[in-house]
């Protein structure tokens, strides 16, 4: 389980003496014997998640990459945020135009009217997931949707003009997974969280199995390390949550005070 590159990690276990907080995660031992290649985020990087925004306790926070909402309900669920979060109303498609992200269901089941589908049998329907009507729909499910700003754009169109330097305490990027959109999104998530606040990366995993067989992984990855030292020079702290597909950065460099959130100064002010 070597990374693929030089990026500093820290145990799962100990995560919390990382960013200061006086409870360690309650990890699922399965996990911690999983392989990498069988990772699920629903499974096995969703108690890191829910943990962090349960001690972080954003007031807002930001998302890139809706899909069908599970990833906001983390936050919605474990804190008082109101969330941003930004989806194509199309979704995202691989270069040969088919869907990135779909599921099968029975025709009996309950699909909203609007959502992308194609019928696949007289018994079963195709549909998008991460387009349209499915866009958010665990968050709406649950009557949430008053505490969230749901973006329909491409995030390299997104405009960022009017949001104040500093406006986000938390961020997850879990987008769309090509080098130059993670590039896009981690600039634009720089420029609008606050010093002392956290930016996640979800699929990060610089494990060569892992990489291996998952290309969005490898685009991940392959995004972070070819800007790693324009991101070092911008975190106070940037590290690989080991085992798990999660990359953590603290937002400003080592002298910078926290405003407001449970990471803890490292170091005092001179």
């Amino acid at each position: 389980m070597k990374p693929m590159f030089d990026v500093p990690s820290v145990p799962v276990q100990r995560l919390h003496e990382r960013l200061g907080i006086e409870t360690p995660v309650d990890y699922p031992a399965s996990s911690l014997t999983k392989p990498l290649t069988a990772w699920k985020m629903e499974i096995d990087d969703s108690p890191i998640l829910r943990y962090l925004y349960r001690h972080l306790r954003p007031r807002r926070h930001l998302e890139f990459g809706t899909w069908e909402g599970t990833g906001v309900l983390y936050c919605l669920e474990e804190c008082d945020a109101t969330v941003w979060t930004i989806n194509l109303l199309e979704g995202e498609r691989f270069p040969n135009g088919t869907w990135a992200y779909s599921s099968n269901f029975s025709t009996d089941e309950s699909v909203p009217g609007w959502a992308n589908k194609i019928t696949i049998s007289d018994t079963t329907i195709g549909c998008q997931t991460d387009a349209k009507g499915f866009i958010g729909r665990h968050y709406l499910d649950r009557g949430l949707g008053r505490r969230v700003c749901q973006i329909y754009a491409d995030s390299r169109d997104w405009d960022i003009t009017n949001y104040p330097e500093g406006f986000f305490d938390t961020c997850l990027i879990d987008g769309g997974h090509r080098p130059d959109v993670v590039a896009n999104d981690t600039r634009k998530a720089v420029k609008v969280v606050r010093p002392g606040g956290i930016i996640m990366w979800h699929d990060f995993c610089p494990v060569p199995e892992v990489l291996e067989s998952a290309p969005t992984a490898r685009d991940v990855v392959h995004a972070i390390q070819r800007d790693w030292d324009w991101l070092r020079g911008r975190m106070r702290d940037l590290f690989w949550v080991k085992p798990s597909w999660i990359l953590i950065g603290v937002h400003g460099n080592a002298n910078t005070r926290e405003l407001r959130g449970g990471v803890q100064d490292k170091q005092k002010a001179t």
